[in-house]
């Protein structure tokens, strides 16, 4: 299965599909910037598209055949082994059914009346999961190995030293094409059948890997193919799902095995009594993954976001976005996106404060009214959109600073009603780029662990780190004389950024195009809280517009400067710095959001 065709058609192909028509870099950049983010500003004038493109991402996610499953799994049954066979090193690892998250319902656990010979006696039976990847991929097999021989360092420090073993566990996400195609088509509900058992020995050890015939019985297909990701390396993938059975014998059925077995059978007849595994499983298609929360003007707090306790009825007055967040707490493994729409037709810090403070801090947002509190799940995200006209209030700086901001300009009548559209596709990683949770630990790493990633990455002899470093401190200190300097967040999810951005184009050793994405951010994250008089910014806008130049020594006036993608290195800020110019010096204030 080749990672480009996991979703079918791309979500840029699924929105002109529906009549609707994006600047290609723009949908990237708004995907990128979920995974590095949960919070989006998106901004334009009104009838741009803001919310419908957020709203479209959403049912494409849903609509689409792409269902990601994530595993925790033990490294020692990890695709990487000593022992040769005909094939080379083994190339799959075994899941346990205990780090399973997902849909692959590993609760089919349970106790059922086997008969054998015509002597009851019970057994257990569980699902035994396993995954096999391309065994040609060296990069993912290299990885393994580097980590199959530290797990084996460590158990062998681990018994020198006395101490128990802590098996190393690591995430590892399965996609599928359809969420259907775990469950099969015609699967028999049945209260008892029988299989064929082909190991009479390993069944006298009261444990068995029941044959292939049980699938017939189970709601579940035996093999998916699939695609794998692991410690970032991606490979085709195939996904097994086994039943492994343990039995607690009794002598009668020892005995009958014991005189097939002198007989020279192989084999016997297994029958089980009322299996029926996932009894009533039905996948909710129906649920939606998003919720459109239109802004009151007269918003003052949080509880027509969250709701609150009614203690006059004694029950929580709840909220359509209190139940969105509910309903992503319990199916953490899908993306969901509170969509507040015309964020700003109220003062976002009265209403919107606990939530800004829950993104960054993590902690949980006190409700109303009792002692309880609600937790914003990894997998949910708010997308705010701004309209900016005389009815509106302005964002401040600590808004803007904990968002990425995303601008929609308007199309021409002609761009618009002339249907010219780019009928190619995302030329990077499609899977990566639409899967807003795969890659989601990005937010937890550290300066050191960017550096770690970035300083091996080159551009023109020079390791991306260093050149990264120069950037952004030129433009930090054309700021630093006015309120606009930024911190380490904005410097963190910048460099956070960049490597999504490179892990979206393939990872390329030689980067040539990571200015584009460099260009996006200064233009989401160091633009955005830019406001203020003609004396206040004129300078600050002159000066960041001749950094976004090539040649950054001429001093030129971006009111009068003809700007070109051949002389500019981050030609989309050029242009809105010299759009704010002209704003500032015909109407004496400008902000970003104008």
């Amino acid at each position: 299965m080749s990672e480009n065709n996991l979703q079918g058609d791309s979500f840029y192909k699924y929105l002109i599909s529906n009549g609707y028509y994006f600047d290609k870099e723009l949908i990237e950049n708004y995907l990128l910037s979920l995974k590095v983010k949960p919070f989006e500003i998106l901004t334009g004038n009104s009838g741009t598209g803001k919310t419908k493109l957020s709203q479209l991402f959403a049912q494409f996610l849903k609509d689409s055949n792409f269902y990601m499953i994530k595993v925790t799994t033990k490294a020692r049954s990890w695709g990487y082994s000593e022992k040769k066979g005909t094939e080379g090193h083994r190339c799959g690892w075994t899941i346990f059914p205990e780090y399973v998250e997902g849909i692959v319902p590993y609760n089919i656990k349970d106790t059922y009346e086997i008969e054998v010979g015509g002597h009851t006696t019970t057994a257990q039976i569980r699902i035994f999961p396993q995954l096999y990847y391309d065994k040609h991929n060296e990069e993912l097999k290299s990885y393994f190995r580097e980590l199959y021989y530290d797990e084996k360092e460590q158990i062998t420090k681990d018994k020198a030293e006395g101490t128990k073993h802590k098996d190393q566990l690591v995430d590892l996400g399965i996609s599928c094409e359809s969420l259907q195609s775990i469950l099969s088509n015609d699967y028999i509900h049945s209260n008892e059948f029988s299989v064929k058992m082909n190991n009479i020995d390993s069944f006298l050890n009261d444990g068995v890997l029941i044959a292939k015939d049980i699938y017939e019985y189970s709601p579940l297909n035996s093999v998916v193919d699939c695609f794998a990701l692991s410690g970032g390396i991606s490979a085709d993938a195939r996904f097994h799902l086994k039943f492994r059975m343990y039995n607690y014998l009794t002598d009668e059925i020892r005995e009958y095995l014991n005189s097939l077995k002198s007989k020279g059978e192989s084999s016997f007849e297994l029958k089980i009594k009322n299996f029926i595994p996932i009894e009533n499983f039905e996948p909710n298609f129906n649920n939606m993954n998003y919720k459109i929360v239109p802004i009151g003007a007269n918003w003052t707090d949080n509880t027509n976001i969250v709701g609150y306790y009614n203690v006059i009825t004694e029950d929580y007055q709840s909220t359509p976005a209190y139940e969105l967040i509910k309903q992503a707490q319990d199916d953490l493994n899908n993306p969901y996106f509170l969509i507040l729409d015309e964020m700003n037709l109220s003062h976002v810090e009265r209403y919107f404060a606990d939530f800004l403070s829950a993104i960054e801090s993590g902690e949980e947002i006190p409700l109303y009214g009792n002692n309880e509190t609600l937790e914003l799940p990894k997998n949910l995200f708010i997308i705010g959109t701004v309209n900016v006209d005389e009815t509106t209030y302005m964002f401040s700086p600590k808004v803007l600073d904990r968002a990425n901001t995303i601008e929609f300009n308007t199309l021409t009548a002609w761009e618009y009603m002339s249907s010219d559209l780019d009928e190619g596709d995302f030329e990077g990683n499609i899977n990566y780029l639409q899967s807003p949770l795969m890659d989601s630990d990005i937010s937890n790493l550290n300066i050191e662990d960017l550096k770690e990633i970035l300083s091996e990455i080159s551009y023109n002899d020079n390791n991306l780190w260093d050149i990264l470093a120069i950037e952004l401190t030129a433009f930090q200190e054309i700021l630093k004389d006015s309120s606009f300097d930024f911190g380490f967040r904005v410097i963190n999810e910048i460099l956070r950024f960049m490597v999504v951005a490179w892990r979206y184009e393939n990872e390329p050793y030689e980067w040539e195009n990571w200015q584009r994405y460099f260009d996006a951010q200064i233009k989401q994250k160091i633009l955005p809280k830019l406001h203020g008089s003609e004396k206040a910014i004129g300078n600050v806008l002159t000066s960041l517009f001749n950094s976004c130049l090539e040649d950054r020594n001429n001093n030129e006036n971006p009111k009068n400067f003809t700007i070109t993608e051949e002389n500019c290195r981050y030609y989309t800020s050029a242009l809105k710095l010299q759009n704010m110019s002209k704003v500032l010096s015909d109407q004496r204030y400008v902000s970003f959001i104008n």
